[in-house]
């Protein structure tokens, strides 16, 4: 565990978002159909009413078999369902008329992570990631994605990944734990270790690399912890990163263990 007085590190991005679902509403097209009763389903989809907001995508996709948002739109609504399979059937759909959707894609890893079907998981982010790469028009290497949400031991957590390293502790992942208010409560980052320690050694941090530079290569990681009380290692990791599969078995791992230690006293 890290030795001295504990706080949120610096140089670290935390993004709050609700809690309570996790990608329904990031697939809106920038340029969006101005039909009264794609509005109306739009509003349902973003107050939460998935059951009415999907049969009000259902019913316009029906009467506008080519109208990709309300595809979309129905695929959302689905996923805030938690209709994991239903969603799948309608994101491949159209992401097979339209390649380039990237936030289909990347619905498609929140559906695939939930599903549990890891080989689809990493294909649906190697896409992500190639797009990226090549700088495909619509997707940024340096943004984030949210590529998995799961609830364990009565907690609800939120998984952001970064394609490129991000922050002073180079994060890859981060799990996010939320209050009610959407505040972050705690979360624990896949990052490197070195740069970690250093960060908590040194309040400043190492340097932050310039925009545009290149994000230093990573050669160890650690999956850490963080409150605003306390922070600390879960385990550290030998030789090339680890599958996120593994990953997220050892934070739910750790997850359980911390909640029937604090049941204990």
């Amino acid at each position: 565990m890290f030795e001295g007085k504990t706080f949120w590190p610096q140089g670290r991005t935390m993004v709050v978002l609700a809690a309570a679902t996790v990608a329904q509403a990031q697939s809106l097209p920038t340029h969006v159909n101005t039909d009264p009763l794609l509005k109306a389903a739009r509003q349902q989809l973003a107050q939460k009413h998935f059951v009415e907001a999907k049969r009000q995508f259902s019913a316009f996709a029906a009467a506008h078999p080519e109208s990709v948002e309300a595809q979309l739109g129905k695929a959302d609504a689905e996923l805030g369902l938690h209709e994991y399979d239903d969603a799948e059937v309608g994101y491949r759909a159209i992401v097979a008329k339209q390649p380039q959707m990237w936030l289909a894609h990347k619905n498609l890893v929140v559906v695939e992570a939930a599903l549990g079907r890891w080989e689809e998981f990493d294909r649906e982010r190697a896409i992500l990631h190639d797009a990226r790469q090549r700088g495909a028009e619509g997707i940024s290497a340096r943004e984030s994605d949210v590529i998995d949400s799961f609830n364990v031991a009565g907690q609800h957590w939120i998984v952001r990944a970064y394609d490129e390293p991000s922050g002073r502790s180079l994060t890859r992942y981060n799990f996010e734990r939320f209050s009610p208010d959407g505040r972050v409560q705690a979360f624990l980052s896949l990052e490197s270790a070195s740069a970690a320690a250093a960060m908590v050694g040194h309040p400043g941090g190492p340097d932050t690399p310039q925009a545009g530079a290149a994000a230093p290569a990573i050669r160890d990681f650690a999956l850490n912890w963080y409150t605003g009380q306390a922070h600390g290692i879960v385990r550290p990791y030998m030789g090339a990163e680890p599958s996120y599969e593994r990953v997220r078995a050892d934070a739910m791992r750790w997850i359980r263990q911390q909640s029937a230690t604090a049941h204990q006293h």
